[in-house]
């Protein structure tokens, strides 16, 4: 093997540029902590890119929306924030990764006011035990969407009914 000394210089610059973008990705920047700290104190949330760029721009920071994208994309790779889809051809939405779970939790959306909600409880073990044993399949993970109608919309239907139709009450 050549020495860096006797290497091309264009290989060189290659393997410069190739180890400072590595760094850049990796590097702990302002606008990925800024990202961070808006996904911690959403309280659990699912947020867009354009929710958490919202947010961010609320704070007074400077931040560009491709800079968000970027961030997102990173910190996902690195396994620190997931991305969730809750429906065919929807946006994408962003929550905090738990890396203490070996899979992910599932989710509740409703279909009136497109609130997500998280279930923790994983009741699938058996299933994907039965996968595995019968159809020699090694399951990574799963992921379950269940759709409904949330507490708020269902108790705001029937306040509005009772409201339309105060001889029935």
């Amino acid at each position: 093997m050549s020495s860096p000394l006797q290497m091309p210089l264009w290989t060189k610059m290659k393997r410069e540029v190739g180890l400072e973008q590595a760094h850049k990705e990796t590097r702990n920047t302002r606008q990925k902590q800024l990202i961070l700290d808006c996904m911690k104190n959403a309280g659990g949330a699912h947020m867009t890119v354009e929710e958490i760029y919202d947010r961010i721009r609320e704070g007074n920071e400077h931040i560009s929306i491709a800079t968000v994208y970027r961030n997102l994309r990173l910190l996902e790779e690195r396994g620190t924030v997931k991305k969730v889809y809750v429906a065919d051809d929807s946006l994408a939405y962003y929550e905090m990764s738990d890396s203490t779970s070996p899979h992910s939790h599932h989710h509740l959306v409703c279909r009136q006011c497109g609130t997500i909600l998280d279930f923790e409880d994983d009741l699938l073990d058996g299933l994907e035990k039965l996968i595995e044993s019968t159809k020699h399949f090694q399951i990574e993970d799963h992921r379950v969407i269940f759709y409904g109608i949330c507490e708020a919309c269902q108790k705001k239907a029937l306040q509005n009914h009772a409201d339309q139709h105060p001889s029935e009450s």
